[in-house]
């Protein structure tokens, strides 16, 4: 596979991690446990909302995506450079 597709379908999974990180980050604000809930959570009464307990890990996974991503971006920039030189 062309190094060029490689490191823009990386790119497009990184900005779609990214997305999907940003919305659930929203969405763990909003759901957050606040007052009696959140005592609730602290005394082990009752469980967080799953959202809440999910966003770090989208997080975390969208770090590494956007990490590979620009690895990628990089790796595609100096093989395009590296070919070019092999032209002349």
């Amino acid at each position: 596979m062309n190094h060029k597709k490689v490191a823009t379908r990386v790119e497009s999974i990184s900005m779609a991690s990214g997305i999907i990180a940003g919305i659930s980050a929203a969405g763990a604000t909003i759901a957050a446990p606040s007052g009696f809930d959140a005592l609730g959570v602290f005394l082990g009464i009752t469980s967080e909302p799953l959202i809440v307990t999910a966003a770090p890990v989208l997080g975390i996974t969208a770090t590494v995506a956007g990490t590979l991503s620009g690895v990628t971006y990089f790796y595609s920039a100096w093989k395009s450079r590296q070919n070019k030189n092999n032209e002349l």
